[in-house]
């Protein structure tokens, strides 16, 4: 089995004025919310055999284009521009010619980054509140099979820990048959709750279908 991570999702959320207590005293409270995606190809006998059919399935994608989305890449660096990553405007990844990808979405197979939820950069403050819930719409996350001319139609299963990433395409797990020269847009949900620190894994099985 080869499991290559492509992907972690890093939510910090902070109330800036805190909570006033008797004393006059201010506190900040703030959490961290980090899943690890781990990308897996299956071959036809079930077995977990590394990269092989994943890169064959052309990808998948997460729409950074709301402003509290950034990305973070390798070395650390936070992104806020998700038109540097791939696919940028010079890139081309569709599906038949039929389906052109924004810029704003940036590729979880292409890109070694973390999808960060919630951020203070400088003078910006994008953090999210606890105890609540951000709806992603249709579209946040995108299966895209370009089809190489084989035809192959790729089965495709998300499936995170729940315990803040609560659902993928209305579901946990999402699993779907892509069709070749097709894409699937799918919304995502996602509840802070109220702890400090916390993590759980998304895990993306391709397959042949």
């Amino acid at each position: 089995m080869n499991r290559r991570s492509v992907l972690g999702l890093i939510g910090t959320i902070g109330i800036g004025t805190g909570a006033a207590f008797g004393s006059g005293a201010f506190s900040t409270v703030e959490a961290t919310r980090e899943v690890e995606v781990n990308v897996v190809g299956v071959d036809d006998d079930g077995n977990e055999d590394g990269s092989e059919i994943a890169d064959n399935f052309t990808d998948v994608l997460v729409d950074a284009s709301s402003d509290e989305v950034a990305l973070r890449s390798s070395d650390g660096t936070l992104v806020t521009d998700p038109t540097t990553l791939f696919p940028t405007a010079s890139d081309t990844l569709d599906a038949n010619g039929s389906a052109d990808i924004d810029e704003n979405y940036v590729s979880l197979i292409a890109n070694d980054v973390t999808v960060v939820f919630g951020y203070e950069d400088g003078s910006t403050d994008e953090r999210l509140m606890p105890n609540s819930t951000y709806t992603y719409p249709t579209g946040f996350f995108t299966l895209v099979n370009n089809d190489d001319g084989s035809g192959q139609a790729f089965s495709v299963e998300l499936e995170s820990g729940g315990t803040f990433l609560t659902e993928i395409g209305g579901s946990n797990p999402y699993s779907e048959d892509v069709a070749a020269d097709a894409t699937s847009e799918l919304s995502a949900k996602l509840e802070t709750g109220d702890t400090g620190t916390e993590s759980e894994t998304l895990t993306i099985t391709i397959n042949e279908a």
